[in-house]
């Protein structure tokens, strides 16, 4: 048969079905008499189950108007429901038609016994035989209505009264229980099981930085990114699925102000049936301790990086002073030898490799003692625009007409204490570093600015003192370079260069440069966009002051000058006596400090020039010096040393008008550096 079921509960009607398809019925349903009618009109429905109570078109009326129809008065119509008011409930069905009355619950054996029955003598009722009869079913069907209406006013009165009741004490419980949540630190929440806020205290307002109107109702994938919303839905799904609450569980948020980071708990809500009707948590904000965190590794990082560039550092001015004690013999007597011999020689050739060898030997401890701050620099006030507009040209040239070169320089002076070439050395660096960036052309740019570093950016960059400084800025468009790059960029022999372009001591070098005039060079750079080097010195308030020396040195007179050496490495003092006699110096080697005292008092003639290490046994350069001077008062000194300028400095050498000449050095700088001590 193909059964009609009328029923406004959707449970009810699945039930129906599924005991009726179970039984071999062919079964339809609606939810009330009105979608019944518009179903009986195609035909085909042989059996008709209907509910009283509905909304559109009751049971009762639906009944009235089937067996009214002469069309559909054969369908056996059968009274299903749960509201019962006595015999006269199931008299009144009869009397206007209907073949069968079962009050709910039913067992499924009997419900099917009595469609059984119904089919096979279903009772045939004429309620429309006369005007009279049909005014009386009508009236009847009236009273019935209304007295069910009546009932399930009164039901429907008290369950709304004892709602009201429950929602008074809920609403009660909630003030108490919020009034006790906003006085915690911690954000209290409360969702449905879409995610949409329906409880809070006022912390989480403050944290999120909304009012409770503007939260009420909104869903966490509105104050959150994408990936953060995915992350919660992970944690609700699983919350969910396995009934067991999560802890401390990170998430970012949007708020009005920017983001915060929350540590939140995750727990399961249930109604008093025990469904899931949402979740509830605490959020506690750790946004603090999160860039707290963020800073300290970052600032550990920093450290551990000037850590080991310190210590690297320190390794390279320990070997300084003897590897430039062995320079300065190798260089010597290598250009000594060249000198003398022709350069048809067979030895000459191998003889001036071993000489450009040391050459380069020199240049990389120079290199190395710059990187490590420890050379010794000759300090001037000077304008760093004046520095960079005059090594413009030459910078030019040594990038290529590919690259344009633009310089930003400041209207004004930028007045710093510093070494000249030693600057000079760092923009050549940067350069040439910038050049091989940009293998196809592009633009260096060079920007002079004065900028203030105020405290809280230097709390961000370890060994930055606030204040004015002049700033130098080293741009360029090419490859730009990785994370893991910039962290290794001022390390020494560390380069991404090929073997032959390069040593990895540039950057090095310019770092400890710039650490050595106390300032700082930072590096900004991602791949594909360039490089910015930011260089910054102290500005100096101090005026320049002007040395006036001599366009040309007075060539040395033969014999007219007495040079007392003062040096305990034999072989350094050997090749020194052998270079200055062999320009026509008188030449008294001493291999003590002591023996060096005895030969100057001993000596009747002047001394005029005393050459004497800074750093021997027994007593140091400067207090040798004085007690020569006891005996030869107007006789100069030039101190020399491999030492470090850190060891230098301490012993007074590297005092304004104090000459010095740095380990190792060549038989031509010797020479120039005593013609000047002596006749400047």
């Amino acid at each position: 048969m193909n059964t009609l079921i009328v029923d406004d509960q959707e449970e009810n009607r699945y039930l129906l079905e599924a005991l009726l398809k179970g039984n071999g019925h062919d079964v339809q349903s609606v939810a009330n008499g009105a979608e019944a009618l518009q179903r009986l009109k195609p035909g085909g429905i042989d059996l008709i189950i209907s509910d009283i109570l509905m909304p559109v078109m009751d049971g009762f009326e639906l009944c009235r108007k089937v067996k009214s129809d002469e069309s559909l008065r054969h369908i056996p119509f059968i009274v299903y429901t749960a509201t019962y008011t006595g015999p006269q409930d199931e008299a009144f069905a009869f009397k206007i038609g209907a073949d069968r009355f079962i009050q709910k619950p039913c067992e499924p054996d009997v419900f099917m016994e009595a469609i059984r029955d119904v089919m096979t003598s279903a009772r045939r009722v004429d309620i429309a035989s006369t005007p009279q009869h049909e005014e009386e079913i009508f009236k009847l069907y009236n009273e019935r209505l209304v007295r069910k209406l009546e009932q399930k006013m009164l039901q429907l009165e008290k369950e709304v009264q004892m709602r009201k009741e429950a929602d008074e004490t809920l609403r009660e419980s909630r003030e108490k229980y919020k009034s006790i949540l906003d006085n915690i630190e911690d954000g209290y929440y409360e969702v449905d099981l879409a995610g949409n806020l329906t409880f809070f205290n006022h912390s989480t307002c403050r944290i999120l930085g909304y009012s409770s109107a503007e939260l009420m109702g909104m869903n966490y994938r509105e104050y959150m990114n994408t990936e953060n919303a995915e992350k919660v839905f992970q944690t609700f799904h699983r919350v969910f699925t396995t009934g067991e609450p999560s802890r401390a569980v990170d998430w970012e948020i949007i708020t009005k102000d920017g983001t915060r980071h929350l540590d939140t708990s995750v727990s399961l809500i249930r109604n008093a049936e025990g469904n899931a009707i949402g979740f509830r948590g605490v959020a506690r904000d750790v946004t603090e301790h999160r860039n707290a965190e963020k800073e300290n590794i970052r600032l550990m990082k920093q450290l551990q990086q000037a850590q080991k560039l310190e210590s690297i550092g320190r390794l390279a001015g320990g070997v300084a002073h003897d590897f430039n004690n062995l320079l300065s013999v190798i260089l010597g007597y290598g250009e000594l030898l060249l000198e003398s011999m022709d350069r048809n020689h067979p030895h000459h050739e191998p003889l001036e490799l071993i000489y450009q060898a040391g050459m380069r030997a020199r240049e990389l401890t120079r290199q190395l003692l710059a990187f490590s701050r420890k050379q010794v620099l000759e300090m001037q006030i000077m304008d760093i625009n004046s520095v960079a507009a005059g090594f413009e040209k030459l910078l030019q040239r040594m990038i290529g007409e590919d690259i344009q070169l633009n310089l930003a320089l400041t209207a004004t002076p930028l007045t710093v204490r510093a070494d000249t070439a030693q600057l000079e050395q760092v923009l050549m660096n940067l350069a040439v570093n910038a050049r091989d960036a940009m293998p196809d052309g592009g633009i260096l740019t060079i920007e002079t600015a004065v900028v203030e570093l105020d405290s809280a950016y230097a709390e961000k960059k370890p060994g930055v003192s606030p204040g004015s400084y002049a700033m130098i800025s080293v741009s360029d468009t090419g490859c730009g370079m990785t994370k893991d790059t910039l962290d290794r960029i001022f390390e020494p022999f560390f380069t991404t260069k090929d073997r032959e372009k390069g040593t990895g001591l540039g950057l090095a070098t310019s770092y400890g440069i710039i650490k050595q005039h106390e300032g700082n060079i930072w590096v900004y750079s991602e791949p594909d966009k360039g490089t910015v080097f930011k260089i910054y010195l102290p500005l100096c308030v101090e005026k320049n002051e002007v040395k006036v020396l001599p366009s040309k040195l007075s060539p040395p007179v033969t014999a007219s000058a007495t040079v007392l050496i003062v040096e305990d490495d034999p072989s350094v003092r050997k090749l020194a006596g052998l270079i200055l006699s062999g320009h026509g110096y008188t030449v008294i080697e001493s291999n003590n400090v002591t023996d060096a005292i005895a030969k100057a008092a001993a000596l009747s003639g002047p001394i005029h020039l005393v050459l004497t290490d800074v750093v021997m046994p027994q007593m140091k350069g400067p207090e040798v010096f004085e007690k020569i001077c006891e005996h030869h008062p107007n006789a100069r000194v030039l101190y020399m040393s491999g030492y470090t300028d850190n060891m230098i400095a301490c012993h007074g050498v590297l005092n304004q008008g104090v000459q010095f000449i740095q380990k190792p050095f060549t038989a031509q700088g010797l020479l120039e550096k005593c013609r000047k001590v002596l006749y400047i």
